[in-house]
């Protein structure tokens, strides 16, 4: 075991150290709204369907390239 590895773990050692948080003290975040999820799922369609596509059109390009 090398001197580096030893200074490594040492660090480790240090993480145990920190303060836990008191789940009294824990604050949730706000929830989103109805809009703000509609709106997120949304984006996340519209970007999957623009990845779907693109990969519609590779595709149609490679079997052009094969023919």
């Amino acid at each position: 075991m090398g001197r580096e590895s030893l200074l490594d773990s040492s660090l480790d050692d240090d993480q145990d150290l920190l303060e836990a948080v008191n789940d009294d003290d824990y604050v949730r975040p706000r929830p989103s709204s109805r809009a703000d999820t509609l709106h997120a799922r949304r984006r996340v369609e519209a970007l999957l369907e623009e990845r779907r596509l693109r990969r519609a059109i590779e595709d149609d390009w490679a079997l052009d390239e094969e023919e």
